[in-house]
């Protein structure tokens, strides 16, 4: 579940986990942008980028008040879930049932535009992770700077920061340092 096309949207704000308090709109990024579409296999092409990017960021606050909502251990407000069930019904699936070698299987097809579908195939994936999955080990990363969201895939459900390499080795050094200058301190004061 690392790989959701739905944490890819909810990520696409991007703040510098570092602290230094740059953010960038990654939707506003022509290169991630078609890196994203492209990605997951979602052909947009003819539609105007301001419309999909409005309707993206649209979708992405929507996603991302259901998880902070979610991780906060709060019920999901009716506003905002009703604006998850209207992606829902913009975007209508019809099913086929089609064999492949020999084997049956059944097709979701869309019957609606493909900006609604699109919209609709991101916010089912979130959807998904919240019924299918374990919506308490749906998180959102321990530091302030970094605001990452991740599904948490630990046995004790304990990770608290979007990945080892970055936010959880930066907490602990931070963590260090502050550690270690709150003794030095105290060694100055008992020396004077």
């Amino acid at each position: 579940m690392e790989d959701e096309i739905w944490l890819d949207l909810l990520n696409s704000d991007w703040h510098d986990y570092r602290g230094t308090g740059k953010r960038e709109d990654r939707i506003d990024n022509p290169i991630w942008l078609k890196q994203f579409l492209e990605s997951w296999g979602i052909d947009l092409s003819g539609i105007p980028q301001e419309q999909v990017r409005a309707s993206l960021r649209s979708l992405r606050t929507i996603l991302r008040r259901i998880a902070e909502q979610v991780t906060a251990r709060k019920k999901i407000s009716p506003e905002v879930l009703k604006g998850l069930n209207l992606l829902f019904d913009r975007a209508p699936l019809t099913r086929r049932l089609a064999f492949q070698k020999d084997q049956p299987q059944l097709k979701f097809i869309s019957i609606a535009g493909r900006l609604d579908s699109a919209l609709g195939e991101i916010a089912n994936s979130f959807a998904e992770a919240l019924v299918r999955g374990d919506p308490s080990r749906i998180k959102i990363c321990k530091n302030k700077d970094c605001l990452w969201v991740f599904y948490d895939r630990t046995k004790n459900k304990s990770r608290k920061w979007c990945e080892e390499t970055t936010c959880a080795n930066l907490m602990k050094v931070r963590r260090f340092r502050e550690k270690h200058r709150i003794k030095h301190r105290e060694f100055s004061y008992k020396r004077q």
